[in-house]
């Protein structure tokens, strides 16, 4: 893992009430991707505080709360995922012993049907032995038959015993699971809400700022709530640069790659400095003017935006439930709605949108919206690829 002071990085804050309590015009970065700062690393001068700030700011921090809880629920049903399998698999180990242990008394029940067993055959077979050494042979083999009989009929019971319980614990292990599934579903909703609260309350606040001093502006977002930026439009200027290769031979297809490769690591996850007024969102990569981004995963082009701090973005829909961002593109390789393969071109790096210079501003987030992220080198290592 190299890290690399190539550029300082994106300058909005995770709280974009910050712009408004710092009177920041939109296309000044109302919703790009680290802290606020100004476009070159400057200050931005304070201004008069907007009301119900505080209230977004709030929203926000409890919208982070509902992703850590998100994350915390994901991990805790993977682990009992991966307790239900293991109940199942000696679930069906101990059906296939049950089994073979009713074959086996079925066998020696044939057996001793054939032999003439029962209990008045086998007097009748004591009394016509022919002498008493005979007798006492025939004693000893039924003695040892029983005691056969009785080790197989307790092996039979203990294994339903065990087989019993076996069903109780994935019975039990079902409930936690579902348990945690909704803990999990009930946290995504969270910060739905949460978010679209907050943005809903910055576009009013964004409004009527706008309307007091000039009556006129374009809003960040899109009229309906929750929308991750401004869409582009149909000025987009897509230009297809096709798919990765396919692989030879026998070889399979990445599931998940690096966003940019080679990919030197500049600003983390949650950094925070005089660059940013909360805390950066998502992982820089410090990479020059022109070179491939790719898809990290399989998924569905969610969103193009364009015009605000993030600059020319793209946001995939995975079908995991996570999304994933890539920002200050120079140049889009997809369109709205398309779907794309692991390791697929879907821009070009640049430096557009509210930044200092060239790099990519890589984001995994639990919900499209901003203030959903989570760190996304960890993301990444659990989908098996290291940077």
């Amino acid at each position: 893992m190299r890290r690399v002071g190539f550029t300082r990085g994106c300058a909005v804050s995770v709280s974009m009430a910050a712009c408004l309590v710092l009177g920041v015009s939109a296309d000044a970065g109302a919703h790009a991707g680290g802290g606020l700062s100004g476009g070159a690393g400057g200050v931005v001068p304070a201004a008069e505080p907007v009301p119900g700030a505080a209230e977004v700011e709030r929203l926000y921090r409890e919208a982070g709360a509902a992703v850590k809880a998100h994350e915390a629920s994901r991990k805790a049903v993977g682990r009992v995922r991966g307790e239900v399998v293991r109940l199942r698999a000696a679930e069906g180990v101990e059906r296939a012993r049950l089994a073979r242990l009713r074959d086996a008394v079925g066998e020696l029940a044939r057996s001793q049907y054939r032999r003439g067993g029962g209990s008045l055959v086998h007097t009748a077979g004591l009394l016509a032995a022919r002498s008493p050494e005979d007798m006492l042979e025939r004693v000893s083999l039924a003695g040892r038959g029983g005691h056969a009989t009785a080790t197989l009929m307790a092996r039979v019971r203990e294994s339903r015993a065990r087989l019993a319980r076996d069903r109780a614990a994935s019975t039990r292990v079902l409930g936690k699971l579902r348990a945690e599934s909704a803990r999990r579903a009930a946290a995504r909703r969270t910060v739905e809400k949460k978010l679209r609260e907050a943005q809903g309350r910055l576009r009013a606040a964004e409004e009527r700022r706008r309307a007091a001093a000039s009556g006129a502006g374009r809003l960040w977002g899109r009229a309906a709530g929750g929308a991750p930026g401004p869409a582009c439009g149909s000025g987009a200027g897509v230009q297809p640069l096709g798919r990765p290769p396919a692989p030879s031979g026998r070889a399979a297809a990445p599931r998940w790659v690096k966003p940019v490769d080679p990919a030197p690591l500049s600003s983390g996850f949650a950094e925070t400095g005089d660059r940013w007024a909360h805390r950066h969102t998502g992982q820089d990569f410090a990479v020059f003017d022109g070179e491939p981004v790719r898809a990290v995963g399989d998924g569905t082009v969610h969103f193009l935006g364009c015009g605000d701090g993030f600059g020319k973005q793209v946001i995939l829909r995975h079908a995991n439930g996570y999304y994933t961002q890539y920002a200050h593109l120079s140049v889009f390789a997809v369109r709205e709605g398309q779907r794309v393969v692991a390791g697929e071109t879907i821009g070009l790096s640049g430096r557009t949108g509210n930044v200092s210079g060239p790099h990519l501003h890589f984001e995994v987030r639990v919900t499209p919206q901003l203030g959903s992220g989570v760190d996304p080198l960890p993301w990444l290592r659990e989908h098996g690829v290291t940077v």
